[in-house]
């Protein structure tokens, strides 16, 4: 069994892509990654650490240096990352450079030209080229495993992405490199971001936005003082990636409501803060940087749920200098509960 594809290779790749110690996936994760799991996945037994016994799965965190153990109160698997001697690493075992991410952002930006242009390019032609003189060391899965990240941040920036490279989202800590290697290679570096309802492209969009502003400046954005809404299985507003990037950026790592440092780093290596509007989208407020914080995890919940959460927005208003008071008015269908 050892060598031959499985659908477990999935999340080799994804351990193998990952530069933290310890990894904790829920199962519903897992499948996420991989595809369903079988019932036998809520079982100790089904996570051992046993070499050649039902190798295609436990190959996948043996081979890239883990042990896997299974929790069957959160449903969730800790990957633990076993030391090994410096002398016996592989390319396979090291995180990925800039270089080789730009290697396969180029080889699908191939693809992806000949796509608009209606040609075809040999897919496995073009890989086996990166992989021999890109990407030494590097397996076949873990540069198609890029490639589909790579279309799901294109999918996330409004950009279409290559139809044989289906969005995989399972980016972690690359995800700002990635962006950046691809807003160079599109040209896309003075361009600003487009508002979405979409959680994941929003989240996206201001990793891109964020990143233009700490290079190059720029002047406040204007926002959105109509807040369109879009309609998928529940009412969603289309927000500013702009307008999130230079609030963010503008606290400068400490929460706008208490004063206080962000509570913790993000993977990505920006502040944890969430952009809170002071007047709520849902009513009425606009997406704009004078009627938005940013603000803690523990601030942005009071803002929302607390019972002193009137004249606390009271005094952040008084206090800080830029924003406004904007009127509360009626906006139909609305969830009061919406940012």
């Amino acid at each position: 069994m050892a060598g031959r594809a499985s659908k477990y290779d999935a999340l080799g790749d994804f351990l193998a892509d990952n530069d933290d110690d310890e990894i904790t996936l829920t199962l519903q994760e897992i499948s996420r990654i991989i595809g369903p799991l079988p019932p036998e996945s809520y079982r100790h037994q089904f996570w051992a650490n046993v070499s050649a016994h039902h190798d295609a799965r436990r190959r996948q965190w043996l081979s890239n240096g883990f042990h896997a153990s299974f929790d069957r109160e959160t449903q969730a698997v800790l990957f633990t990352r076993i030391p090994i001697a410096a002398d016996s690493l592989t390319r396979s075992d090291l995180a990925w450079d800039n270089q080789e991410l730009r290697a396969c952002a180029l080889a699908y930006r191939r693809l992806w030209n000949a796509e608009q242009l209606g040609e075809l390019l040999n897919k496995s032609e073009i890989r086996r080229g990166t992989l021999a003189h890109d990407l030494p060391g590097r397996a076949k899965g873990s540069y198609e495993f890029r490639m589909q990240n790579i279309s799901a941040l294109l999918d996330d920036l409004g950009i279409p992405y290559v139809k044989g490279y289906l969005p995989r989202r399972n980016i972690g800590r690359l995800k700002p490199r990635l962006v950046a290697i691809i807003n160079e290679i599109w040209e896309r570096e003075d361009t600003r971001e487009s508002g979405t309802s979409d959680p994941e492209s929003l989240e996206t969009r201001t990793v891109s936005a964020s990143a233009r502003l700490s290079r190059r400046g720029g002047s406040p954005p204007t926002g959105s003082v109509e807040v369109r809404r879009t309609k998928s299985f529940h009412n969603s507003f289309i927000r500013d990636p702009e307008v999130i990037a230079w609030v963010i950026m503008r606290a400068a790592g400490r929460c706008e409501a208490c004063m206080n440092p962000a509570p913790f780093t993000r993977a990505d290596g920006l502040p944890f803060l969430e952009v809170h509007h002071l007047r709520p989208l849902a009513e009425g407020g606009p997406d704009v940087i004078e009627n938005a914080i940013a603000a803690c995890p523990n601030c942005h919940r009071r803002l929302h749920h607390g019972s002193d959460r009137v004249s606390f927005r009271r005094s952040i208003l008084r206090r800080a200098e830029g924003l406004r008071d904007f009127p509360k008015k009626s906006v139909t269908g609305a969830n009061p509960l919406e940012l």
